[in-house]
C-alpha cells in the first residue's frame, strides 16, 4: 500500500537563521522581546572576562558581536521581526534576507555554549609586549623579560630616560596592549571557527 506523502511547506514557512542589526545599545532589549513571537529562536552570545583596571580586576560582560544578534524564524515573520522592540533591521543581500548556514551557527554554538563565553585571564609569556596600567609607569608599553609566577610578578624592560631598565611589576599592573576580549577570542580560534564579518 502506498502512503501519501505530506506536501513540502512553502519556502516562506521554513525557519532559518538570520542576522539582525539591533538599535543602538539595545541588543539585550531585542533579545528579550524576540522570543515572545511564536516560532522565533534567538542567539545573543556574550563574553565574560576579567578586565584589569587601576583599582584591580573587574568582571565585565560584553556582546560578542556588538550591535548584532541572531534569530531563527520563517521568512513570513520578517515584518514582525523588524517591528520588534530593539530591532533595527534584518541583514540582507540585495533584496533577499541573508540566511546564515547551519554549519556557521553550529560553530558559534560551540564557541559560546548557552550563549555565554568565559575567557580566562591572559597568559603572559617571555618576549610578549604589554601595557602598564598602574603605578609610576602607567601608559608605558614594555617587553616581558622573565616570569616569577609564585610571586605573581614579572620583570619588564622599560625605556626610561633614554636607557633600558629592567623593572619588576605585579601582574595586576600590566595588561596586553589590546585587551579587547573579542580580538582575544578570534586570535585563539582556529580559522574555521572565526566568525566572518557581517556587511550592513
Amino acid at each position: 500500500m502506498q502512503h501519501a506523502t505530506e506536501p513540502n511547506p512553502p519556502a516562506g514557512d521554513i525557519p532559518a537563521w538570520y542576522c539582525l542589526r539591533a538599535q543602538p545599545r539595545r541588543e539585550s532589549v531585542a533579545a528579550m522581546h524576540l522570543p515572545t513571537l511564536t516560532g522565533v529562536e534567538v542567539f545573543y552570545p556574550k563574553v565574560h572576562y576579567t578586565r584589569r583596571t587601576r583599582r584591580g580586576p573587574r568582571q565585565s560582560t560584553v556582546a560578542l558581536f556588538p550591535g548584532y544578534l541572531f534569530a531563527r524564524f520563517p521568512p513570513t515573520l520578517s515584518k514582525q521581526i523588524t517591528y520588534t522592540q530593539g530591532v533595527a533591521r534584518i541583514i540582507r543581500r540585495g533584496a533577499e534576507l541573508a540566511q546564515i548556514p547551519e554549519a556557521v551557527m553550529a560553530e558559534l554554538f560551540m564557541l559560546a555554549p548557552d550563549g555565554h563565553l568565559r575567557l580566562d585571564d591572559p597568559k603572559f609569556q617571555i618576549g610578549q609586549h604589554i601595557r602598564v596600567i598602574a603605578g609610576a609607569f602607567i601608559g608605558t608599553e614594555a617587553k616581558i623579560m622573565r616570569l616569577a609566577p609564585a610571586k605573581r610578578r614579572v620583570a619588564v624592560l622599560l625605556e626610561f630616560l633614554g636607557q633600558e631598565q629592567e623593572v619588576e611589576m605585579d601582574v595586576q599592573q600590566i595588561d596586553l596592549p589590546d585587551a579587547n576580549p573579542r580580538k582575544r577570542i578570534l586570535a585563539k580560534a582556529p580559522p574555521a571557527q572565526a566568525p566572518a564579518k557581517v556587511k550592513t
